[in-house]
């Protein structure tokens, strides 16, 4: 078995990400390794953080930075960096396909937590957690904008293999946007693009990190009660269109749904699927079909 002793932290899809937003995941900008739950190997921590120029030179393949836990490591397994000060991050990519996982079956990462802390390592909240697919790279979740100093992933499953667990190629980026009041911004703009509502890759299962974004939008709803909603669905373009507007229109109906539940008026919500025919940004790079993937709210007439 290939036990690699590096960590993935590799800028994804090289010349494109390269031209659009840079890896906040690299040592020349500071980042660096404040902790890890096992490696393989004995491997030296320093390994765990290569230079973008090591990255960047012709030929590097992604299964050459893969992170493999101990043998028989307990779950959970988790990875935490620190950046050189405060840092924005919207956008965190995964790769997932590893050569390993043919000689190895299931042992790439499953179920994986987003956890960051702005004043201590010791002070984290989890803020995202989501499945990821088997065997596929460029795997990119917008999160809400968040200012932290600490960002940890945590593993809590792979796809079956009982001796490791291996994931490759993390990459964080800061799109330029910033948190705005929810109210604020449906007044002014009559919509929110609203990024802090999260799915499981290509389900319309809610996660419970949703929870802040759907109460404020319903803290909306019930201040202003008479104001009817359109919650929209919107995705990337990669899949089928029909398969993309259906997508889009369940996780749009779920949320309704999930609104409704906790206490919103039915009949002041409409769920509206667009898939992938109103982007936001280009659906080039993994940064920017993450972007693409969102619920809007939008004022209905």
């Amino acid at each position: 078995m290939k036990k690699w002793l590096m960590l993935g932290l590799l800028l994804l899809s090289a010349a494109v990400e390269a031209a659009t937003l840079p890896n906040l995941l690299v040592r020349e900008g500071g980042a660096k390794v404040a902790g890890f739950s096992s490696v393989t190997g004995g491997a030296d921590v320093d390994q765990l953080l290569p230079p973008r120029s090591m990255l960047e030179q012709t030929g590097v393949n992604l299964n050459d930075f893969v992170w493999c836990t101990a043998d028989n490591a307990p779950f959970p397994h988790w990875v935490l960096f620190e950046f050189k000060s405060k840092q924005w991050l919207t956008t965190l990519v995964f790769n997932n396909e590893l050569n390993d996982e043919m000689a190895y079956p299931g042992i790439v990462a499953r179920d994986v937590e987003v956890w960051l802390g702005s004043e201590s390592k010791d002070q984290l909240q989890k803020v995202a957690s989501f499945r990821l697919e088997r065997n596929k790279n460029g795997q990119s979740v917008r999160i809400a904008p968040v200012e932290a100093r600490w960002l940890k992933f945590v593993i809590t499953s792979n796809w079956g293999n009982t001796t490791w667990t291996e994931l490759a190629a993390f990459a964080a980026y800061d799109d330029g946007s910033r948190p705005a009041g929810f109210a604020e911004a449906m007044k002014k703009n009559g919509k929110v693009d609203v990024y802090g509502i999260y799915f499981d890759f290509a389900s319309a299962a809610l996660r419970s990190e949703s929870r802040k974004a759907l109460d404020e939008i319903l803290t909306f709803h019930k201040t202003n009660p008479t104001q009817k909603l359109v919650i929209e669905g919107h995705t990337d373009n990669i899949g089928a269109d029909k398969a993309n507007r259906e997508l889009s229109l369940r996780r749009a109906r779920a949320v309704v749904d999930t609104l409704v539940k906790m206490g919103g008026g039915a009949r002041q919500f409409d769920a509206a699927g667009y898939g992938a025919t109103q982007p936001v940004a280009d659906n080039d790079s993994a940064a920017g079909r993450a972007k693409n993937r969102r619920v809007t709210v939008r004022l209905k007439g």
